[in-house]
């Protein structure tokens, strides 16, 4: 479903809170017809398994810096400003029947980032 930045951070205020395990995955696809032909482009995705550390919401703010979240990788960080960005989260019973099963055995939530310029970032709740 759908839900708001202030329904997002609530969300990864409590996995912060939990010190719930997570594992954030992105990617950014490269589109010929975008940056192929207009200007460079670079296809890449990542992966990243950690805990929410700091969680930062400025009501008032508008753009990028409305909203800020850290997730801690131990080895490194993640930082993302997701003040423009829309978000959906989602519950292992809703995934597709393919992969429902595994969705429900190793996750109790999925929280999907998704950036104007295309970038898409998804932090699984993990069981433990």
């Amino acid at each position: 479903m759908v839900v708001t930045l202030e329904d997002a951070f609530t969300i990864l205020k409590k996995w912060r809170d939990e010190s719930a395990p997570i594992l954030i995955v992105a990617e950014c696809p490269f589109r010929q017809h975008f940056r192929g032909t207009h200007e460079p482009g670079v296809d890449w995705s990542m992966g990243i398994r950690g805990k929410v550390s700091q969680v930062t919401f400025s009501p008032g703010a508008k753009g990028p810096k409305a909203g800020i979240v850290v997730f801690d990788g131990g080895s490194g960080n993640l930082s993302l400003s997701v003040g423009g960005c829309a978000f959906v989260y989602e519950e292992p019973h809703e995934a597709q029947p393919v992969v429902r099963g595994e969705a429900e055995f190793t996750t109790i939530s999925a929280l999907s980032i998704f950036f104007p310029s295309n970038e898409a970032f998804v932090a699984y709740e993990l069981r433990e």
